[in-house]
């Protein structure tokens, strides 16, 4: 028996290219669809793509530790390390200069070698005096830098003699090695004197 087909009527034909129209509009959907879903990160990669977490920084050894220091001690001035000091010992009757120094480092310490140029006694005390020394090995003529004054010093304690060969007494022309603290300044043309507190004193 043959089976005949019913004709189509104009709706379904319509029906039937719309439908047609449709399919490869469809299959691009469904095309950019998979390829969207293909690249789409996955879950664990998502994560990946997040802001790390603030952390603190680590602290640093040193800054545990208390950054407050005793303070170096100041070096003893020399000729060899501060070249005032090496001016002042080679000048002569520059009196301002003797000034400026003692102003620029009173409290200091200094170290020089000497000579005692005169010891003159206190009153009638035999064990105090007033000692001026001068720089160097010569008390005589050609003697350079200021007149250095101990005052009112006892030979034995206050000198705070030191070394391998003291003396029973010492006297002008003695040569020593002066350790000192610089006192001040006092003077004119006619009569200077650098002033010291004596701290070290080494027969030579």
């Amino acid at each position: 028996m043959t089976t005949r087909r019913r004709p189509l009527t104009n709706q379904q034909k319509i029906g039937l290219r719309v439908a047609g129209g449709l399919l490869p509009v469809l299959a691009v959907v469904i095309a950019i669809g998979a390829i969207n879903e293909k690249d789409a990160p996955t879950p664990a990669a998502a994560a990946t793509t997040e802001a790390p977490t603030e952390q603190k920084p680590p602290v640093a050894a040193a800054e545990s530790k208390s950054t407050s220091a005793e303070p170096a001690a100041e070096a003893v001035l020399t000729v060899e390390n501060n070249e005032d000091f090496a001016a002042l010992l080679a000048a002569v009757d520059d009196y301002d200069l003797f000034k400026k120094f003692a102003a620029k480092y009173q409290g200091r310490t200094i170290r020089f070698d000497g000579t005692i140029a005169a010891m003159n006694r206190l009153g009638n005390s035999k064990t105090r005096f007033d000692i001026l020394v001068f720089a160097g090995d010569n008390i005589g003529a050609g003697a350079t830098g200021p007149n250095f004054r101990f005052s009112d010093v006892n030979i034995t304690s206050d000198l705070r003699v030191t070394g391998s060969n003291i003396a029973d007494s010492i006297g002008v022309g003695q040569k020593l090695r002066i350790t000192a603290e610089v006192k001040g300044y006092t003077g004119h043309e006619y009569a200077d004197l650098f002033l010291l507190e004596p701290v070290s004193t080494e027969v030579r």
